[in-house]
């Protein structure tokens, strides 16, 4: 019986593998001037300079760290994860209100988490939650997956009605799902 299912699924598991070989692996970072930094679909390079306050901006194409110790890891890192998550809940509160407003939606709240494995959750009572990574991509994938969270308001599964509404409001959907399966994994700090 294994083997049927193997026989019958046979080209659908080849597709599969084959796009799964053409996935770059992420890259660890290490957290020193220079280092690649993506914010809303363009590249950032990494600036860490000593300063008497902590903060972290973006100048010309520089994502700028100050700390008091450059050599200070730890901290560079949660500076940057603190920055990220604060950039992610504006715009994507911003942008949901927007394209909520624009659909005659009515959203309960929208908030930023943590998640390892999703990019957005709708709740049946209207809350909208994001991963905060979801700030580097760039905005027609972010526009994507906010339409795709509130197209949950309407139809909150993933028939074909969902993705016929959701076809509606976004008709690249094909290409940004590719993206976000082809990119995703590079979304990180």
């Amino acid at each position: 019986k294994i083997d049927q299912v193997l026989k019958k699924k046979s080209k659908w598991i080849k597709e599969k593998l084959f796009l799964q070989s053409k996935i770059q692996p992420a890259r660890k970072k290490d957290y020193v001037s220079g280092e690649d930094f993506l914010f809303l679909g363009k590249h950032y390079r990494l600036k860490i300079l000593v300063g008497k306050k902590y903060n972290v901006e973006i100048t010309n194409n520089y994502l700028t760290v100050y700390v008091k110790d450059k050599s200070n890891t730890p901290k560079i890192k949660r500076l940057l994860h603190q920055w990220y998550v604060e950039q992610a809940s504006t715009y994507l509160i911003k942008k949901t209100n927007q394209l909520a407003h624009k659909l005659s939606l009515k959203v309960k709240s929208t908030k930023v988490r943590e998640y390892k494995a999703r990019w957005g959750s709708c709740s049946t009572s209207g809350k909208i939650f994001y991963n905060w990574r979801l700030v580097m991509a760039p905005p027609k994938i972010i526009e994507y997956v906010v339409l795709h969270e509130l197209m949950h308001l309407k139809e909150h599964n993933h028939s074909p009605k969902f993705w016929k509404l959701l076809k509606s409001v976004y008709p690249n959907l094909d290409s940004a799902k590719q993206w976000m399966v082809y990119n995703g994994h590079t979304l990180h700090i």
